[in-house]
């Protein structure tokens, strides 16, 4: 259920449609407000993000294989080969996933909490290492900034901000992205996915 207020900025009328995201991007202002409990703080800007075609729009869910997601936010970020966004969404159940999205690669990934913690310096390209019990070969080494903002998150998200990030490729599909920073390792895994088999809904959010 939505949650009314709003940007302690502009004054303009904000919502967020999941309980526990922490941060939401004013759409009038470009400020970005960070939610702590009762408390509602501006966090920084939102950026600019150019308008580009996409299979994923904030507010319009999709189906892949029978599932339903609802993408609610959308971060920008730039790297060496270019840009490519992620897309924070509620899947069927109400549960977050992140959906990545650059050109023609889409990967659905959710945040693994229990992860042990990977030497980042065994991460080199084409190296193999062990997560959860499976071989992953080491396919992208890069960092990458945050661009622009859009909609809301569960975690605070900063434009200009920096992340260095690793990509792990293993079998049937499987994806690992692992982040480092000065708090350490944070880890998402899932798969990658054949755009041509998602589908747009005719549901609008909040609808």
């Amino acid at each position: 259920m939505a949650e009314d207020f709003n940007c302690p900025n502009c004054g303009g009328s904000l919502s967020r449609k999941m309980r526990h995201s922490k941060m939401v991007a004013c759409p009038y202002c470009e400020s970005t407000v960070l939610l702590e409990d009762d408390v509602v703080k501006l966090a920084g800007k939102g950026g600019v993000m150019s308008e580009e075609p996409s299979l994923f729009e904030l507010g319009r869910a999709v189906e892949y294989q029978g599932n339903s997601f609802m993408p609610i936010g959308q971060a920008r970020f730039s790297y060496a080969n270019g840009w490519w966004d992620e897309f924070w969404a509620l899947d069927g159940k109400g549960d977050g996933v992140w959906i990545s999205v650059d050109e023609g690669d889409i990967a659905i990934q959710r945040r693994d909490p229990d992860a042990e913690m990977i030497n980042e310096a065994n991460l080199k390209l084409g190296a193999r290492v062990s997560f959860d019990g499976e071989l992953f070969r080491v396919t992208e080494v890069d960092s990458a900034t945050c661009e622009a903002l859009r909609g809301e998150f569960p975690e605070e998200l900063s434009l200009g901000d920096t992340y260095r990030y690793y990509n792990l490729s293993g079998p049937r599909g499987r994806v690992v992205s692992l982040e480092y920073d000065e708090d350490g390792m944070s880890a998402s895994e899932g798969e990658w996915i054949d755009p041509y088999e998602v589908r747009q809904q005719a549901i609008e959010a909040g609808s």
